[in-house]
């Protein structure tokens, strides 16, 4: 499989362009081919544009993620699972159609990516969720999907947190549980951004923890940073306060940004505060007033590319978020290729592009 074939950032930035174009080539071709509403899509492109071998990546047709609140797609007959997005400020979310070999390629691709940054090996797996957010209906959603994504780095489940009175707070009994159970032991860590740091805030004012962790342990979150924004939390504020307890460099908590439409594709953060974008994917920039691709060091819409998804036409999509790209190559990290920053929800986004055609 392709994704065996080098480190996810060790390719030269043009043999990994030329690499990557021709894989985006054929998935387009597999899908036009398996999914008439996508079909449609690409006749529409063809008459505008050149389809043949020298189009660039950037050219090729996006799919804002509105299209897949409005429409069930899919590129299969073979059983698939539903994964379903967080809801927006229209309310309504994206639903992913995921067959078992998508799936595969998934857990293979979040596996070589998290393990660069992360290192090798499984760990003890603290969870700062509740369990149920991975059983049934509930394992579909956005957390239950981020949470499930790292489960291929996990020995042992240890989950910490329960609701009480409608809120989620640290249950201390299960982290004591936990820690007993980890021992010595290096372990990852995950939450939702502000789930995260709720709980820290009351882990340090608590004192749960009694010895320092592993220095080679991890603290892992995603989601949306408005809830801290809108109280002045800064991300050197949340590394601070979420690693202190455990006696942790800041440097040891990483965020990661993904999107429901692309799972099995985490970005997270290099000690150089950068997202790397892996050989398999890409990343684009869109003005907001345009859709024209920006330049870098021009903030814009992110739209992600990328070579997993068999079963669905989600492999290129033109999100809501904002970021930028900062560099093509040369990250102090050592990391290769090209490097951006998150920058948040766009507000009020309605991602436009080709979603006019579905009503053709």
């Amino acid at each position: 499989m392709f994704l065996e074939q080098a480190a996810p950032f060790g390719l030269d930035p043009r043999e990994k362009r030329d690499w990557f174009a021709a894989r985006l080539r054929e998935l387009t071709a597999h899908h036009r081919e398996r999914c008439a509403p996508y079909a449609r899509v690409i006749d529409a492109w063809e008459r505008t544009h050149d389809a043949g071998a020298s189009a660039a990546v950037e050219d090729y047709p996006y799919l804002p993620v509105t299209v897949f609140k409005e429409y069930e797609l899919k590129s299969t007959g073979d059983a698939v699972m539903r994964v379903q997005s967080s809801a927006t400020t229209t309310g309504t979310s994206s639903m992913i159609f995921v067959d078992k070999a998508t799936r595969q390629r998934q857990s293979l691709s979040a596996n070589r990516i998290l393990s660069d940054f992360v290192g090798p090996g499984r760990r003890p797996y603290l969870v700062f969720d509740l369990e149920r957010t991975v059983r049934g209906v509930e394992a579909m959603s956005a957390r239950g999907a981020a949470i499930l994504s790292l489960a291929h780095l996990a020995t042992d489940f240890h989950f910490v947190l329960e609701e009480r009175d409608g809120d989620l707070v640290v249950d201390e009994a299960a982290l004591a549980r936990a820690l007993d159970a980890i021992g010595d032991r290096p372990f990852i860590a995950y939450g939702f951004t502000h789930v995260l740091y709720r709980a820290h805030e009351r882990i340090g004012a608590s004192a749960a923890i009694t010895r320092p962790a592993h220095p080679e342990s991890v603290l892992l979150h995603s989601g949306g940073w408005k809830r801290l924004l809108d109280i002045a939390v800064d991300k050197p504020t949340f590394n601070r306060v979420v690693s202190a307890p455990w006696g942790l460099h800041p440097e040891r908590v990483i965020d990661f940004y993904g999107a429901v439409e692309q799972v099995g594709v985490p970005y997270p953060d290099c000690s150089q505060g950068l997202k790397h974008v892996p050989y398999w994917a890409e990343v684009i920039t869109r003005r907001t007033d345009s859709l024209e691709a920006a330049a870098t060091g021009e903030p814009g819409l992110l739209q992600l590319v990328s070579c997993l998804p068999l079963s669905a036409p989600n492999h290129n999509v033109l999100t809501e978020d904002l970021g930028e790209i900062v560099l093509e190559d040369g990250c102090a990290c050592g990391r290769r290729g090209r490097a951006f920053v998150f920058r948040g929800r766009a507000p009020q986004a309605e991602a436009r592009g080709c979603s006019d055609v579905w009503r053709a």
